[in-house]
C-alpha cells in the first residue's frame, strides 16, 4: 500500500508551499528519516523528512513548483507499485508535516498530528469562506491590504481565493486581533469547534480534521495571545472564555466542542455560561480537573530560543520522543519571529499558572454538564496529573486513559481520539 509524504504546512493559514528543493528522484529508495525535500513560505523554509521506507513512485511537483499544503509532495510504495490518483490513503499513514504545534504546559496545541487526511478530502475541497486554498498572489495582496484570507470566499478552482476575491473582500474581513472563527472543513449540520491549547494556534488541528469523515462543519479560532489573536488581550481564564464566547455567538444553533489541554479547560468553562447550546463536549488531556501543572515545562517552553533547546521541553509533550518530528520544533521556533507572541504567552501563562499550580478549576462545569462527554488522557502524560485528571471526571462522563501515551493523544493514538470524539458527537444525536 502506497504512503504518502505530504506537502507540509509551513505557517498559521498558509496554503501553499514552494518546493525549493527535491533530493530524490522516482524509482529512488527512500528510509525513514530521510531528507527528501525542502519547501519554503514567505517567512521560512522547512526541511522535509521521511517517516515511512519505500520507493518513490510518485513525484508529482518539482523545484519551484507551488504545492497546496497537506497534498501528497510524493508517493512511496514497493518496487513493481504504481501509484494511482484515486489510491485511498491509510488512516494513519506517516506523512511528514510541519505545523505549528501545541506546545504549552497545558494548552499543548494539536501539536502536528502524524494524521492524513483522504484522498478526496484533499482533491475537492468545497468553495466555503475560510478555505484552505488561496493563489500565492493573493495572498500577498491580502497581506498589503491587511485582509484575512481565510474568510473569504473563493471563487477559484477548487474554491480557491484569487486576485478578484480580494479586490471583492468587505471590509468585514480585515483582520481585527480578535478571537474569530474559521472554517476548517466544510460540512451540514452541527458544527465542531475545535479549541487549542496553549502555545499553540488553530493551524494545528488541520491534520487531525482532515481524518474526520462526519460531514459535519469543521471550525477553529485562535485563544487570545495565540496565532491570528495575539492582540487580544487576556488576564485569566475567564477573560479567555469570554473572549471565545463572544466569536461563538455567530454560530446559529448548537456546537460540539472539542478541546486540549488549556482549550479543553475553555470548553468545559463555556458549559456553565448558559448561552450556549453545547451538544457534546470531547476533551484532550484537560486542564482544570487537577491543581498540578509542569511549572518548569512552562517556563522551559517559554524561554527557549534555539531549536535544541525547544526540542528538550518539547519532547516532555509525548510519552515516545520519535512522535515529535524535528519539523515541528522548528515550525514552533518560526511562529516565535513574531516578536509580540513569545510576551502575550508569557503574560498568559502567569495569569493561568503559578509555579506547579493550575490557578483555576472547570470540574464543577464538567459535572454540571448534561450531554455526551469524554475525557481522553495519556497515562504517562508529563504535563498534568492523569490521577487528578482521572478522579475529577463525573460518573456521567466517559473516561479513556490511554497507555503508552502523554500530552498528545490525539499525536500518539490520532486514530483511537477520532473514534471516541466521532462517537461522542454521535451520542449527542
Amino acid at each position: 500500500m502506497a504512503h504518502p509524504i505530504l506537502v507540509p504546512q509551513v505557517g498559521q493559514d498558509l496554503t501553499e508551499a514552494k518546493i525549493v528543493e527535491l533530493h530524490v528522484k522516482l524509482g529512488d529508495r527512500v528510509k525513514k528519516g530521510d531528507l527528501v525535500a525542502v519547501v519554503e513560505s514567505e517567512k521560512a523554509s522547512f526541511e522535509v523528512e521521511a517517516f515511512a521506507e519505500g520507493v518513490v513512485i510518485s513525484l508529482p511537483f518539482k523545484v519551484d513548483d507551488w504545492a497546496p499544503v497537506l497534498e501528497p509532495l510524493m508517493m512511496l510504495g514497493a518496487e513493481d507499485e504504481v501509484a494511482t490518483a484515486a489510491a485511498p490513503v491509510t488512516a494513519g499513514a506517516p506523512v511528514a508535516t510541519a505545523v505549528a504545534p501545541a506546545v504549552a504546559p497545558v494548552a499543548v496545541p494539536v501539536a502536528a498530528a502524524t494524521a492524513v487526511p483522504s484522498v478526496a478530502a484533499m482533491a475537492s475541497p468545497a468553495p466555503v469562506v475560510g478555505g484552505l486554498r488561496a493563489s500565492p498572489a493573493a495572498r500577498v495582496a491580502a497581506a498589503k491590504q491587511g485582509l484575512d484570507v481565510s474568510r473569504i470566499a473563493g471563487t477559484g478552482p477548487a474554491g480557491a481565493v484569487v486576485l478578484r476575491d480580494i479586490a471583492a473582500a468587505p471590509a468585514l474581513v480585515r483582520i481585527s486581533g480578535e478571537v474569530t472563527l474559521r472554517t476548517l472543513q466544510s460540512g451540514q449540520g452541527t458544527p465542531v469547534i475545535f479549541i487549542h491549547g496553549f502555545g499553540a494556534d488553530l493551524s494545528a488541528w488541520r491534520p487531525l480534521v482532515g481524518r474526520i469523515n462526519l460531514g459535519l462543519p469543521m471550525m477553529a479560532l485562535d485563544l487570545p495571545g495565540h496565532g491570528g489573536s495575539t492582540g487580544q488581550a487576556a488576564a485569566s481564564l475567564d477573560d479567555i472564555v469570554a473572549s471565545v464566547g463572544d466569536a461563538l455567538r455567530s454560530v446559529t444553533g448548537g456546537v460540539h466542542l472539542v478541546g486540549h489541554s488549556v482549550g479543553a479547560a475553555v470548553a468545559m468553562a463555556l458549559t456553565a455560561r448558559g448561552d450556549l447550546d453545547v451538544r457534546s463536549m470531547s476533551l484532550l488531556s484537560p486542564a482544570g480537573l487537577g491543581p498540578t501543572v509542569d511549572g518548569a515545562f512552562v517556563h522551559g517552553f517559554l524561554e527557549a530560543q534555539t531549536e535544541a533547546a525547544l526540542a528538550a521541553w518539547m519532547r516532555r509533550l509525548v510519552h515516545d520522543p520519535a512522535m515529535l518530528a524535528p519539523v515541528l520544533v522548528r515550525a514552533t521556533l518560526s511562529a516565535r519571529a513574531d516578536a509580540g507572541l513569545v510576551p502575550a504567552q508569557r503574560h498568559i501563562a502567569h495569569a493561568l499558572f503559578e509555579g506547579g499550580t493550575q490557578l483555576f478549576s472547570t470540574a464543577a462545569a464538567l459535572r454540571a454538564f448534561g450531554g455526551p462527554s469524554t475525557v481522553i488522557v495519556g497515562r504517562e502524560d508529563a504535563i498534568l496529573s492523569a490521577a487528578e485528571i482521572a478522579a475529577a471526571t463525573p460518573p456521567q462522563a466517559a473516561l479513556h486513559r490511554l497507555p503508552g501515551v502523554g500530552h498528545l493523544p490525539q499525536v500518539e493514538a490520532a486514530d483511537l481520539v477520532v473514534t471516541l470524539m466521532c462517537r461522542t458527537i454521535r451520542a449527542a444525536g
